[in-house]
């Protein structure tokens, strides 16, 4: 069973939710909603005396890219998080081609964001929220909504079962080109796959028809 005193004394001295993932097998989307829940903080940095005079540093291209990269972890939105960091999207974009540390964790911030939005749809549909009900002249009180779309949703990403399934008849000696969009809208949903899949049954149907 997780230590979750240890768990948040680490990420308020400065742990990062990965490295806690890694160390105590939590999942980083279950640390996300029990970080938020209890409003875990890091420890800010003590302010100089009042009237002393701290010359302030021009950012680095490192700090800006790292606010950059903070902000984008939480929302995957590449122009607010630019306009956040005090550079322009083009910026990003010049990273991504031309620098390879950059480039990796961005990708990496991508997958904090995306368990940032799977939390947000766990809490929506497990927990609920509270919706202010209103009378005639007053608020009457709240009602706790649920959402089932999204509960949905998270059983599709969860569990295979709950997913739909595309049938797709694979005839070798068939149009090659028709039977490749057949997968790949069959694989919509597993943009991952979708791509090796598709020229894997497209070498097997070549090879099946070549053999005739």
């Amino acid at each position: 069973m997780a230590d979750w005193q240890a768990i948040r004394r680490e990420y308020e001295a400065g742990a990062s939710l990965r490295q806690l993932s890694r160390t105590h097998g939590v999942s980083k989307t279950y640390l996300i909603e029990k970080r938020d829940k209890e409003q875990w903080n890091r420890p800010t940095t003590d302010r100089p005396p009042r009237g002393t005079f701290t010359p302030q540093k021009a950012p680095t291209t490192q700090d800006k890219q790292a606010a950059f990269l903070d902000a984008f972890a939480k929302t995957a939105i590449v122009l607010t998080s630019a306009q956040e960091a005090g550079i322009s999207r083009r910026t990003i974009y010049d990273w991504l081609e031309h620098d390879e540390a950059f480039s990796f964790a961005f990708n990496q911030a991508k997958e904090d964001a995306r368990d940032v939005l799977r939390a947000e749809i766990y809490r929506r549909a497990h927990d609920g929220w509270d919706e202010p009900v209103w009378g005639p002249t007053a608020l009457k009180g709240t009602v706790r909504k649920y959402s089932d779309t999204l509960l949905i949703f998270h059983a599709k990403a969860m569990m295979p079962e709950y997913r739909e399934k595309s049938q797709v008849e694979v005839n070798a000696g068939g149009d090659l080109s028709a039977l490749r969009e057949l997968v790949l809208a069959s694989l919509a949903s597993y943009p991952e796959a979708k791509v090796a899949v598709a020229e894997a049954l497209m070498e097997k149907a070549r090879g099946g028809h070549e053999s005739h």
